[in-house]
């Protein structure tokens, strides 16, 4: 007799004998009785759930006894019955998402161990949701034990890299390849007798796809480095999600092992009953989190129940959140212990205005409960509102406000720095109805440019918003705030001449000239210089672009340097820190020949042009000969220039988009300013060319770029040991350590550093010539690499950095 048949005959005999045991057993009563560990017992027990021969009930301690009536207990599949609530709670299972939530349950409940199943649906429709209610159904009625696991696997984290995803998802054993210092367990063994949940299916490359066919077939797999005929075994059901079309991004023999698949339909599709629901349900969210009133009035639920959502239910989720977290932080500076969210709380174009006879009637949440203005008694939301860790900015919030009250802030001030934290929580905009448009401030910007020019710009753009009852465009006070830190380092440099722009001509008078002269007033004053007058109409004008856009057909940027992923990643920061998508990179191979480079500039500087030009941008001097080449052959205004830095290429693609200079006078200003610079670099702090400057400040934007450029390394670790090679190189041949050769050096190496624990390095001859004694010096550092990972570093990758040093020497 096997052990599950034991352990059910025992229940039976004892409910027989013992009256008092026909409640059911817990699972440590079993253990003690059958001397086995509480995982094995759980298993058993749970496996007569899914045979009908106990039921479960919940609970603390679980309870399993047997089944009395049989007809009876067909009830469990009742989507009314209390066992399977887990869904009948779920909004929609009546009515638009019956069909889904159906199907759902019978991939659970197909035998043996159910049915793989993938989920389509748009951005924030609840894909990852659902699979978590396929995930607690399946525990509900005994699928699977309550300590079966749900492992969430995000596919796009490791989408270029096959072998790292190949250990990810079996793991590995010691000594599988360099670096593998002990066994670990994949994925795959973390999800056994449960569910592996794969998030962004469509990101999983085809032999991605091809590595989980044994686990769908046999159930069986190895870990990585594991050989002979043993196996492992794991049961285990996987649900995926994407938001792509399946027969274009996934193979067939992938798709044909989910014999189901499942959409989930936009917020717009379903019924209005159901998106009110949601938002019952969100208001009521946020009211527990707080522990306050929040009184909304009838046209903000007309707004919410209609407007076009385009990120779904977690587009709705988001923009509840923000109008809560906007009206406690307005709640905390008037004291009162309440929300009121009107038309008022809403943007500019949402006002009072578009809900002239609202259909709703006002509603007050709070602690699970609602009731309207016309309904004195609170009805009870049969809604089960789980509150997690999210509410702890509103505690942050109070924090600030106290922190503010003790500095002696007034009461706009307050306001307007909660605002700009909630903006950077949320990473979106709270000042729209101040007329403060776009994203919020970019952290990058904080990099360069000191709090203080900051505060002031700020203060001047909120000042205009609200006097004017305009919108600003964010990006003016980006450039605004970069182009007056970078007069105040000029002027507060003695040795320095002001040289005004030629080509600058004033015009009539502008409306906003007072907020131009106040600013320059505080400038002058907190930063102890004295603005000139024509830099002072530049500033008026700055403001004056408020009612524009940005350049309509501005110069097009283009950066090409030598190296892998350096030329791009250089563009992906300074567009990131502008806020804008302008500069492009042309990343080209140190064995790449220069007419093949060329072709490529060719092509992408016919894309850039829009009638103004283009400037080319490169890191070595042999590069400039592509000016006259590109002139003659495309007729397109083109200048190069050579030896780059980062705050150069930040200056340009500004200039470029948010300035009336032309190509000529733009690049002449800005080489101008940059030998200024090269002069005067000791007594600068945001141009700064000495060593090392953005690792030393810690740049956030530099250190969030080579993150996204590595799979699996540590940056933070491998930029101190890059850091020390790169001094000892430069002590030992005398260069200067500049921001382009930092870009350079540690992208290149940090790539380096994984083809090498992949055993994937760059390896072809190299000539004797090029054995040199730059290339010993740079073997014996790198030397240092091999012993921190473990790793053997080919010639040819030797040579490679070699040749970036060389270049800088």
């Amino acid at each position: 007799m096997s052990r599950k048949s034991e352990i059910f005959n025992f229940i039976v005999e004892q409910s027989r004998k013992d009256l008092s045991k026909n409640d059911g057993f817990t699972t440590k009563e079993i253990c003690e009785a059958f001397d086995m560990n509480r995982s094995a017992v759980s298993r058993e027990l749970n496996s007569l759930v899914r045979e009908r021969k106990l039921k479960k009930q919940r609970g603390k301690p679980v309870i399993y006894s047997i089944i009395v009536d049989e007809k009876n207990d067909n009830a469990l599949l009742d989507k009314n019955n209390s066992v399977g609530s887990v869904f009948s709670n779920f909004i929609g299972s009546s009515g638009s998402m019956e069909v889904q939530v159906n199907l759902a349950k019978a991939a659970i409940m197909y035998p043996p161990n159910g049915l793989n199943t993938i989920i389509l649906g748009s951005t924030g429709v609840g894909k990852t949701t659902f699979a978590k209610i396929m995930y607690q159904y399946a525990k509900e009625i005994g699928r699977l034990d309550d300590e079966s696991p749900f492992i969430h696997f995000n596919c796009a984290d490791y989408s270029n890299n096959p072998q790292l995803l190949l250990s990810v998802l079996f793991g590995h054993t010691k000594g599988a390849f360099t670096g593998a210092e002990s066994d670990k367990e994949g994925l795959i063994e973390q999800a056994n007798h449960g569910i592996l949940f794969l998030d962004e299916v469509h990101r999983l490359p085809p032999e991605g796809q091809e590595m989980l066919f044994s686990i769908i077939d046999t159930k069986k797999y190895r870990r990585l480095g594991e050989s002979g005929k043993s196996s492992r075994k794991a049961e285990i059901l996987i649900l995926c999600a994407t938001t792509e079309n399946i027969e274009s991004t996934l193979l067939q023999t992938f798709k044909r092992r989910f014999p189901l698949t499942l959409t989930l339909p936009d917020l717009k599709d379903r019924d209005l009953s159901e998106r009110l629901q949601l938002i019952d349900y969100y208001f009521v969210l946020e009211s527990k989190k707080i522990d306050f009133e929040i009184n909304v009035k009838g046209e903000v639920i007309q707004y919410l129940s209609s407007y076009d959502c385009d990120g779904n239910i977690g587009q709705l989720k988001n923009d509840i959140q923000i109008l809560c977290a906007k009206e406690f932080a307005n709640a905390m500076v008037n004291k009162t212990n309440y929300l009121e969210i009107s038309a008022d709380s809403l943007s500019v174009q949402e006002s009072s205005n578009s809900f002239p006879n609202s259909q709703f009637d006002d509603i007050t949440y709070y602690h699970g409960y609602k009731k309207t203005e016309f309904k004195g008694d609170g009805d009870a939301l049969s809604l089960k509102v789980k509150i997690d860790n999210e509410s702890s900015f509103y505690k942050s919030i109070l924090e600030k406000y106290s922190t503010f009250l003790r500095e002696g802030k007034s009461i706009k001030e307050i306001q307007n720095k909660i605002t700009y934290f909630l903006s950077d929580f949320f990473e979106v905009d709270l000042q729209k109805e101040k007329g403060i448009s776009s994203q919020n401030r970019n952290k990058g910007i904080e990099k360069l440019v000191s709090k203080e020019i900051l505060e002031i710009v700020d203060e001047t753009m909120s000042e205009i918003s609200e006097d004017l009852n305009i919108t600003c465009n964010s990006y003016v006070s980006y450039n605004l705030a970069l182009h007056i830190e970078a007069l105040v380092l000029k002027l507060q440099t003695s040795s320095f001449k002001y040289h005004p722009r030629k080509n600058f001509e004033k015009t009539t008078e502008s409306r906003l000239k007072k907020y131009a002269d106040k600013l320059i007033e505080r400038v002058n004053k907190e930063m102890g210089v004295n603005i000139p007058t024509e830099e002072q109409d530049i500033i008026e004008l700055f403001l004056d672009t408020i009612y524009k856009d940005v350049q309509k057909n501005p110069i097009g940027i283009l950066i090409v340097m030598h190296g892998q992923g350096i030329a791009t990643n250089l563009a992906k920061m300074v567009n990131s820190l502008l806020g804008i998508q302008h500069a492009v990179g042309i990343d080209m191979p140190l064995d790449d020949s220069i007419e093949n480079v060329y072709q490529k500039v060719l092509d992408v500087v016919k894309l850039l042009d829009r009638g103004s030009g283009v400037i080319l941008m490169v890191d070595m001097g042999s590069l400039t000969s592509f000016q006259s080449r590109l002139v003659d052959d495309l007729g397109i205004k083109v200048k190069v220039i050579d030896n780059v830095t980062s705050p150069m290429v930040i200056e340009i693609t500004r200039k470029a988009l948010f300035t009336d200079l032309d190509l000529e006078h733009l690049v002449s200003e800005v080489l101008e300013e940059n030998n200024y610079y090269m002069i005067n670099r000791k007594n600068t702090n945001i141009f700064d060319h000495s060593s090392r400057r953005i690792i030393r400040n810690n740049d956030y934007l530099f250190y969030h770029s080579l993150e996204q450029s590595v799979n699996f390394l540590n940056v933070h670790l491998a930029v101190q040991v890059l850091n020390d090679i790169l001094i000892a190189l430069a002590e030992q041949y005398n260069f200067e350590i500049i921001d382009t050769l930092v870009i350079k050096f540690y992208f290149h190496c940090l790539g380096m550093i994984e083809r090498a624990i992949r055993k994937e390095q760059l390896n072809f001859e190299i000539d004797v010539d090029d054995r040199n004694e730059l290339f010993f010096f740079i073997k014996k550092e790198l030397n240092t690499i091999e012993r921190t990972y473990g790793v053997e570093l080919t010639d040819g990758e030797i040579l490679y950095v070699t040749k970036i040093i060389n270049a800088f020497i």
